[in-house]
């Protein structure tokens, strides 16, 4: 190999010079990016794997033959897979037959799970649209009114107007009531049937 020219000599030199200096950050730095993609890589596996398990329990639920079974896959759901989707679906749909069953405390109890545990907005806004439901069933109206006072996701915004409007108009403050469906109207796409719906109900409440 023929012998480097002076110039060379003296880059390799430098380089030498820097990588004593610096050489090992940057080897820990490769090292770190290496061990932070693979850690990335077996999350994302984990996650496959968390999420067909527990898509396999949530089938099974949607089978249940009878309560104890939906109770016992539902239980399996919100204790071993808490963070996933289909608990919080699965723990909706526990809300929605306790509520059916008029069991509203048992509904109330699945809602707040659901609030406490997704990560997902619109799933937070459906849910505090169903404890609102709960609330004003029961004639507690602050409390319905305090959980649509704004929803996380602006497409909810027509839905939790409209709801406001409903509260207030049976809590007998037509005018707040009234305001509440114009803000609902605002907020509604008008080829969608429940703006027929809103105008209708605003104009039951007359002029002002």
């Amino acid at each position: 190999m023929a012998a480097f020219d002076l110039q060379e000599q003296e880059q390799i030199a430098a380089f030498k010079a820097w990588w004593v200096d610096w050489g090992r950050y940057v080897a820990a730095a490769l090292l770190v990016a290496v061990l932070g993609f693979a850690a990335w890589q077996g999350w994302l596996a984990w996650q496959r794997h968390v999420n067909a398990k527990a898509s396999a329990v949530f089938l099974q639920l949607q089978q249940s033959a009878d309560e104890k079974q939906f109770q016992a896959q539902l239980q399996v759901l919100k204790l071993e897979y808490p963070s996933s989707a289909y608990a919080t679906r699965a723990a909706l749909l526990a809300a929605q037959q306790g509520y059916v069953r008029g069991k509203l405390p048992e509904a109330r109890s699945e809602l707040q799970w659901v609030l406490a545990n997704t990560s997902e907005v619109t799933v937070r806004d459906i849910t505090r649209l169903r404890l609102a439901a709960i609330a004003l069933d029961e004639k507690k109206y602050d409390e319905a009114l305090g959980l649509v006072k704004a929803p996380e996701a602006e497409s909810y915004a027509g839905i939790y107007a409209d709801f406001r409007g409903d509260v207030l108009q049976l809590k007998g403050d037509k005018s707040a009531a009234r305001e509440a469906y114009k803000s609902a109207l605002a907020r509604t796409d008008k080829e969608l049937p429940g703006y027929k719906l809103i105008e209708f109900k605003l104009d039951a409440l007359g002029a002002k």
